[in-house]
């Protein structure tokens, strides 16, 4: 059986899909008057029948929009046709988010206005595992609609705030990639659930869900001239202005862009509660690097997992070793934060 993911805002009303239904149904009772549609097939016995031939076709291409919409949401098309062929299917890596203000998030003024940044180093595995989002599905994940999307395992990580080590838990994500003009190169965006917020200074990872931006390229071939050395900078308006992007390489020869951004879901009265599209916050930015030995225990492992029968002289090594990690983690961020 398919597996489910529950969303944060499960029990919210889908405006946009009901809108969307509405409208929908609409311009089907629109052309079935003897002014459009109707009227094209009669205009053939009765040629002095006015037939709306613009509004004919703005109703028969908004209908096909929209059927295809509900459908892809309903789960009834499971694939999106922009869906991308890349497939991440068992890439590990660490990716550390640097929550924290940047320049056009409409964060609240007091939100993280010290400057200061919270740095969490998580361990990430993606997979191609068909996962159910539900209904609507998930439209910051999937601009087509689908339901359906590809299963991401995360449990988390921790940080050093100022009374010491900080747990946060998540419960795992999803992620979906889009053809893009681009020969070889997709957009591909990702999210990962926090049960809890988190907090260091006045900054705060809030709880729900938190969305990945990025890109991936299917081939070395693909790949932009100088990305492999780190040359390209980030366009303007990916919230990464100018700053230098290079990849990480995945198996099967996939590569996946080393940075992106951050966002969450904000959604009120102001938009009609997404009827006509999220809103998304900027949170912050984000940053890829392989999976190794020592990402596995900055991203929360601890001596608790070693087995019983380990020698005592191996538990303080381990001990010492988290210790060393800690300091670096904090020295890492000390070095963002300034």
């Amino acid at each position: 059986m398919m597996e489910q993911i529950p969303k944060p805002d499960a029990g919210s009303f889908p405006f946009r899909s009901a809108i969307l239904a509405y409208l929908s149904v609409q311009s089907a009772i629109s052309l079935t008057g003897q002014d459009e549609l109707a009227g094209v097939v009669t205009h053939f016995a009765d040629p002095e029948l006015q037939t709306n031939y613009i509004g004919t076709i703005i109703d028969t291409l908004f209908l096909s929009y929209g059927a295809n919409i509900l459908l892809s949401q309903a789960g009834i098309i499971k694939e999106s046709p922009t869906a991308s062929k890349v497939s991440l299917n068992d890439m590990e890596c660490q990716v550390r988010l640097s929550v924290g203000r940047e320049p056009g998030t409409w964060m609240p003024q007091d939100w993280a206005a010290s400057g200061a940044r919270l740095s969490l180093p998580v361990r990430m595995r993606f997979s191609d595992e068909v996962v159910d989002m539900g209904f609507p599905g998930e439209e910051s994940l999937n601009p087509g609609g689908s339901r359906y999307a590809k299963k991401l395992y995360c449990e988390g990580g921790s940080f050093v705030g100022a009374q010491g080590e900080v747990v946060v838990k998540a419960t795992g994500g999803a992620w979906s990639a889009e053809s893009s003009d681009i020969p070889g190169a997709s957009t591909v965006n990702w999210f990962v659930d926090f049960p809890e917020a988190a907090a260091r200074n006045d900054v705060t990872l809030p709880s729900g869900r938190v969305f990945f931006s990025g890109a991936a390229w299917e081939s070395k071939e693909a790949l932009p001239d100088g990305i492999l050395d780190g040359a390209i900078e980030m366009p303007s308006g990916s919230g990464l202005d100018g700053q230098a992007a290079g990849v990480v390489e995945g198996p099967g020869s996939v590569f996946l862009l080393n940075q992106g951004g951050l966002s969450v879901k904000r959604n009120s009265w102001k938009n009609a509660w997404g009827a006509f599209g999220d809103v998304m916050f900027i949170l912050g930015r984000y940053s890829v690097a392989t999976s190794s030995a020592s990402a596995d225990t900055s991203a929360g492992t601890t001596s608790a997992e070693l087995s019983a029968d380990t020698p005592d002289s191996l538990r303080q090594e381990r001990l010492e070793l988290e210790r060393k990690l800690r300091e670096v983690d904090e020295a890492l961020r000390k070095t963002e934060d300034a």
